[in-house]
């Protein structure tokens, strides 16, 4: 076994994984969009301020010794500038502008089916109902060969290169040659594409007799109207409690999370204000008649839920109107709007803060320069916040910022995030080395994928929810192939982890029959932070 310090540093190094994407997480848009033309230079005023810049890049165009790409220099200049200034403030090249824009609108032009990269060949792990690819023919465990005329098996093919061969405009033809059940079909598989709309909204379900529980992935067009229609089926079975997950849920589109927050307040309560040395104080009221203004509510939070959903939390816990739980979220309070340029390409700019009804400041501290905000969250780890949930005393963070008080008197930190009302440690019981070796090696995933989903475990979630075991004989064969790919492990090691590595094969084995509300239950099932939120619910 590893020392307890190493065992930590290793597991932190998981969390490091994520942060890669952390200066895209939480970003927060006000739906509104300014365009700046797209010039020869950079597309700034001509003033005292700015000319320098200016003339820079007329100097370099005009007498530099050699040929340079003046599109090259202009990127390069603002992305230096905007790294000079907040996290946040990040340029948008035009494919990765549009990329975003497509996942926040919630729809895209493709077949409707999900593939899995296993032993370099793509496989359909799922196909949505109604969809090109089922309409087509398109089967769940296909094994796709080609897609029109690159081949898509046996060769070192990324996934994001093979969802762009999918995708396309709408309807366009895609030709897929693929292989079923071990044999090649010899006809192509001719899918027209279509307009794909991607639900937010991962799983609502009723958790307990009592109590409903919404999962919400992020904010996205059509989060409040998805939302909506899956409370008021919810309610349908009269929850007294409801829990909503905003765990991993990194934002969105602004308004949609105020038309979700209105949902649970009464007309009049202010919800949230922004304010910039350049925006003037605007403050969002909700307007009443929402469909849960009289349950209990639970909100969920975790270091990875961030902007729109570190409002709604805050709003939710100074209003005195429910329980935040979990642990304490990003830190991520800065309004952000994309300005746009004339070659497709995007700026999203800070140009206001967030704040709580109480005035709580949610955006964390970023003076010391952008490795060490976002080397927060492994700090959290490794100082035992994450997983013993000792955090500084109130006195402590008093000298470091502002507290405010709840409307029902709670004293809260300012520039931190959303600290929880009910603190729920992350559980790390068995994650040892050769667990979080799995975890990177997608091991569990690839051999559920090729030795079990030969046949439907169950004929429906609820039965395979309380029935379904994995066999007592899958164990012992599957660490006999992390052997063969060189994952070393101790007899200790795979014995502590055994039952992590069971209940991620469960889950997956849901997600692949059962989609992603099937995978969420089976986690829920187990899970610490909902337990202590339904406890909490009762008790409250």
């Amino acid at each position: 076994m590893l020392s307890i310090t190493k065992k930590n540093i290793i597991i932190a190094g998981v969390y490091a994984l994520v942060l890669a994407l952390g200066i895209f997480l939480g970003q927060n848009f006000s739906e509104e969009e300014d365009s700046l033309s797209n010039s020869a230079v950079l597309p700034l005023g001509l003033t005292d301020k700015t000319s320098k810049l200016q003339r820079a890049l007329q100097l370099l165009q005009q007498r530099y010794v050699d040929h340079v790409g003046i599109d090259t220099l202009q990127d390069f200049a603002i992305v230096e500038i905007l790294n000079h200034l907040d996290p946040h403030s990040v340029y948008l090249p035009a494919r990765k502008a549009e990329e975003m824009a497509s996942n926040l609108a919630g729809s895209f032009a493709g077949i409707g089916a999900e593939v899995y990269s296993l032993n370099d060949t793509m496989m359909v792990t799922r196909v949505a109902e109604g969809g090109p690819a089922e309409v087509a023919g398109l089967r769940r465990g296909d094994k796709l060969m080609w897609i029109n005329d690159v081949a898509v098996a046996g060769v070192q093919i990324s996934h994001e290169k093979v969802a762009n061969l999918i995708r396309g405009k709408r309807g366009t033809i895609v030709k897929v040659w693929l292989k079923r059940n071990g044999e090649e079909i010899v006809e192509p598989v001719q899918i027209t594409r279509d307009i794909i709309q991607v639900n937010t909204i991962e799983s609502a379900y009723m958790v307990t007799d009592s109590t409903g529980y919404i999962k919400i992935k992020q904010f996205g067009a059509k989060t409040s109207e998805e939302f909506i229609e899956a409370l008021s089926k919810l309610k349908s079975s009269n929850p007294h409690n409801l829990i909503i997950d905003l765990r991993n849920n990194g934002g969105g589109y602004f308004f949609e999370a105020m038309n979700v927050l209105e949902q649970f307040l009464p007309e009049g309560d202010l919800m949230v204000y922004t304010k910039g040395v350049n925006n003037e104080r605007v403050e969002y009221f909700s307007k009443g008649e929402g469909l849960f203004e009289a349950g209990k509510l639970a909100i969920l939070i975790d270091e990875n839920s961030a902007s729109a959903s570190e409002i709604v939390a805050g709003a939710i816990q100074d209003l005195n109107r429910g329980i935040v739980v979990g642990r304490r979220s990003f830190g991520k309070g800065l309004v952000q709007q994309k300005f746009k340029f004339g070659d497709g390409s995007a700026m999203n700019l800070s140009v206001a803060r967030y704040f709580t009804p109480s005035g709580r400041s949610i955006q964390k501290p970023y003076r010391k320069g952008n490795v060490h905000y976002f080397n927060e969250l492994t700090q959290r780890f490794l100082s035992g916040e994450l997983t013993s949930g000792t955090v500084k005393d109130i006195d402590t963070i008093a000298s470091d910022g502002l507290v405010y008080r709840t409307g029902a008197g709670k004293a809260m930190i300012s520039e931190g995030g959303i600290m929880p009302d009910v603190y729920v440690k992350l559980d790390t019981t068995g994650a040892n080395r050769f667990y979080l070796s799995l975890l990177d090696s997608q091991a569990v995933s690839d051999y559920v994928y090729s030795y079990m989903v030969v046949k439907p475990p169950a004929y429906s979630l609820r039965m395979f929810m309380e029935e379904y075991k994995v066999p007592t004989s899958v164990y012992p064969q599957f660490l006999a192939l992390t052997k063969q790919r060189k994952l070393a492990f101790t007899l200790e090691e795979s014995r502590d982890c055994r039952g992590l590595v069971e209940a991620d094969m469960k889950a997956t084995l849901a997600r692949y029959y059962f989609g992603e509300d099937g995978y969420l239950r089976v986690k829920n099932a187990s899970d610490a932070v909902i337990r202590r939120s339904i406890e909490a619910l009762r008790n409250n």
